[in-house]
C-alpha cells in the first residue's frame, strides 16, 4: 500500500490535476474525419439560416490545425428547409431515368437561364445525390425540373464528385470533372461542364447560434471552375464561365454543414456571396411577401437596345451583389460590386450578357448595344 504525506501529497495532486486538464483539453479539440455515414440520407429535413449582412465576421484565412472558429454572433435574415426525397417521391416519371438510390432536395423554385430571354419556364428544380463505393464518395448524380410544365430529369454524363472519403486534414487534394446536359424542350439545350478541386484545409472547433458549445469539425474547401453553355436553335452555343468556392465546416454525426460559405472568384479575388448555417426554427424576420422577394427569379436589363448605359433591376432587399458583363463568346469584360448601372458607351455594337449574383443565387440577362 502506498501512503503519501504532506507536501508530497499536494505535489502528486497537482500533477494528476494537470494531467486531467490536458486530457480534457485534448478531448474537446481533436482531429476528426468525415465518412459517408456523415452525409445526408433520404428523409432528412435539415433547416438552415441565411446570415445577414453577408460575410460579416467571416475570415476565410482563419484555417489550419486546431483552429477555434467562433461564429456565435451570426445573425439570420431568412430560413429555409432542405427536405431530402427520392426521385420517385418528387415525381413518379423521374424514376424511369434517375437511380432509385439517389435522393435530393429542391435547390430553387425557379431558374432563369439566359436571364429570362429563353421562351421557357424552369420551376421546382432538384439536385439528386448518391453515395458510391470504389472509391467511397458522395456525388451529385442527377438534375430534374419542370420545364415549360413538363417534368425533365437529366443524369450527369460525368458525375460531380463532391467528396471522396474519408475527409481528413492532411489528405491530398482531390479533383474531378463533371458534365451535365439539360434538354430545354424544343428551344435548345443548357450544358454545364466543370472541374472541382476539394481539400480539407483546417480542423478545430466551431460554435454558431445553433452549436452553442464547441464542436469538433473539419473545414472543406471546394473550388469550382465551370462553364454554362446555352444553345438556342438556330443560334450557336454561348458559353459563360463561372468560378466559385464552397467552404463547409463538417461535424461527425451531423448530416449538414455547421457553416457553409460561398464565394465568387473575380480576377483572382474571392468575394463572399452567401453565408448559411445549420439552425433551429426561429421567428421570421420578414413577412411572407418580403421573404418571397428574396428569391432570385429574374434579371431584367434596360434600356434594350442600349447606347450609353444599361441598368439591372435587382431584387428588393438586396444590399450585396455582383454584376458581370460578358460578350457572346463568354469573355468577361467588366465586373463590379453593389452597383446596378454599367457604362457601355465604348462597347462595339453587338449582343452582350449580364450575370447578376447575390446571396440567393445567380441569373442572366442580355441586351443589344447600338
Amino acid at each position: 500500500m502506498l501512503i503519501i504525506f504532506g507536501d508530497k501529497f499536494l505535489e502528486m495532486k497537482k500533477f494528476l490535476l494537470a494531467i486531467l486538464g490536458v486530457a480534457v483539453i485534448y478531448s474537446t479539440s481533436a482531429q476528426v474525419s468525415i465518412t459517408a455515414s456523415d452525409m445526408p440520407v433520404n428523409g432528412d429535413t435539415l433547416r438552415y439560416s441565411t446570415a445577414a449582412p453577408i460575410g460579416t465576421g467571416i475570415d476565410l484565412n482563419d484555417t489550419g490545425a486546431n483552429v477555434t472558429w467562433s461564429y456565435d454572433s451570426l445573425d439570420y435574415l431568412v430560413q429555409r428547409v432542405d427536405s431530402y426525397k427520392t426521385a420517385v417521391q418528387v415525381n413518379a416519371t423521374y424514376g424511369f431515368t434517375i437511380s432509385a438510390s439517389a435522393y435530393g432536395y429542391k435547390i430553387a423554385d425557379t431558374l432563369t437561364p439566359g436571364g429570362g430571354s429563353l421562351p421557357i419556364s424552369i420551376t421546382d428544380v432538384y439536385n439528386f445525390f448518391n453515395i458510391k463505393t470504389g472509391p467511397s464518395r458522395f456525388i451529385t448524380e442527377a438534375f430534374a425540373a419542370n420545364i415549360s410544365g413538363l417534368p425533365v430529369p437529366a443524369n450527369y454524363q460525368d458525375e460531380d464528385e463532391l467528396y471522396f472519403f474519408p475527409l481528413a486534414y492532411g489528405n491530398p487534394e482531390d479533383s474531378s470533372d463533371f458534365s451535365l446536359d439539360i434538354n430545354l424542350q424544343t428551344v435548345g439545350s443548357w450544358k454545364q461542364d466543370g472541374y472541382r478541386k476539394t481539400k480539407v484545409d483546417g480542423w478545430g472547433t466551431i460554435t454558431t447560434p445553433y452549436y452553442t458549445t464547441p464542436q469538433n469539425c473539419i473545414r472543406v474547401r471546394s473550388e469550382i471552375d465551370a462553364t454554362d453553355s446555352f444553345q438556342v436553335s438556330p443560334l450557336p452555343s454561348i458559353g459563360i464561365a463561372r468560378r466559385s468556392v464552397d467552404y463547409k465546416w463538417l461535424i461527425p454525426g451531423e448530416h449538414y454543414p455547421a457553416l457553409w460559405v460561398t464565394t465568387t472568384i473575380i480576377g483572382g479575388n474571392e468575394t463572399i456571396t452567401a453565408v448559411r448555417y445549420r439552425d433551429k426554427y426561429r421567428q421570421p424576420r420578414l413577412s411572407v411577401e418580403e421573404r418571397a422577394k428574396e428569391v432570385l427569379t429574374n434579371v431584367s436589363v434596360y434600356p434594350n437596345p442600349a447606347y450609353d448605359e444599361v441598368n439591372i433591376v435587382i431584387p428588393s432587399n438586396t444590399d450585396h451583389y455582383i454584376v458581370e458583363l460578358f460578350n457572346v463568346e463568354g469573355k468577361m469584360l467588366h465586373s463590379q460590386k453593389n452597383n446596378n448601372s454599367i457604362d457601355v458607351s465604348n462597347l462595339p455594337t453587338g449582343n452582350y450578357i449580364i450575370r447578376f449574383t447575390n446571396d440567393q443565387g445567380y441569373g442572366y440577362g442580355h441586351f443589344m448595344k447600338k
